[in-house]
């Protein structure tokens, strides 16, 4: 995204949340459109910590995250990673719990899988916990969302915003936190799957190559059928990593017609941007 997009865009995301909050019926194909946008801030080389940090920088203008956290659940041994939780800007030391804990909203959201809406603390905790948790790091809350995580369909953890302010949160911030957090397990995945790689393959391998095609799913094959050798000689370059400068300069072509390729990519492969692609490229099993 170029600096002028950059700078927009919050301002873009801050109208339409205002716009949402006192509508009936928000315009939720404008703001798919606009996470679209955010969602190409967030390369496939992003540790987590950095995706946190440029979600942070966005969904301040979407709603009030005076705290602003990912929890990463580990059902091996039960217990919550809080990773790179940010207060009023500033990132706090992460802190590991234990997932069967009573009385803590991280715990209830992960073991009953499902959201927390909380606008005035005071009052609306009970419906979660017996009695307000105290702090492990940052301030007290008084108001807070939750919302659970997953990955193929196994609760993976959650995000959350809170708050020092009380009734400051509507029902479309739930949505949005959930779209956010999709963001960050997708990073999440394709991190995994290229440590996988990189252990199976050798520190040195940089390079991809394409799967049999005939130990593909049929459904596999056909989308792969869609793209042209050229657009497959592209997919594999992203998925190596390069910018589209650097595929441009590695195929001799101009950078305007790799971004028309990519475009066609996404199109047949029903996808949005280039961490999407990437990723279903993976999950469709297409290299190795």
């Amino acid at each position: 995204m170029d600096a002028s997009r950059r700078n927009t865009f919050p301002e873009k995301v801050k109208l339409w949340s205002n716009n949402a909050a006192t509508s009936e019926f928000p315009d939720w194909e404008d703001q798919i459109r606009l996470l679209s946008e955010m969602s190409d801030l967030i390369t496939p080389d992003l540790a987590i910590e950095e995706v946190i940090s440029v979600i942070y920088a966005s969904v301040n203008q979407i709603m009030d995250a005076y705290q602003f956290a990912v929890g990463l659940y580990k059902v091996e041994n039960q217990t919550i990673l809080i990773k790179g939780m940010i207060e009023n800007s500033l990132s706090l030391p992460d802190v590991l719990i234990d997932a069967l804990q009573e009385d803590r909203f991280a715990p209830w959201c992960i073991q009953n899988e499902s959201e927390i809406f909380i606008n005035d603390m005071d009052v609306e905790y009970i419906r979660y916990v017996k009695t307000i948790p105290y702090p492990y790091v940052g301030s007290s809350p008084k108001a807070a969302l939750y919302v659970p995580l997953f990955m193929n369909d196994i609760i993976a953890g959650f995000i959350t915003v809170r708050t020092l302010n009380k009734n400051v949160y509507h029902q479309h911030h739930l949505y949005l936190l959930k779209t956010l957090g999709n963001f960050v397990m997708k990073s999440l995945a394709l991190s995994h799957e290229r440590e996988r790689v990189s252990v199976i393959s050798g520190p040195r391998k940089n390079n991809y190559q394409w799967s049999d095609v005939e130990q593909l799913s049929n459904q596999s094959k056909k989308m792969q059928s869609l793209l042209t050798d050229r657009e497959k000689e592209v997919l594999m370059l992203l998925v190596s990593g390069l910018s589209n400068k650097a595929i441009a300069e590695r195929l001799f072509i101009s950078p305007s017609t790799i971004k028309t390729h990519t475009l066609n990519i996404y199109n047949k492969m029903d996808v949005s941007n280039r961490t999407s692609a990437i990723m279903k490229a993976i999950e469709l099993n297409w290299f190795v």
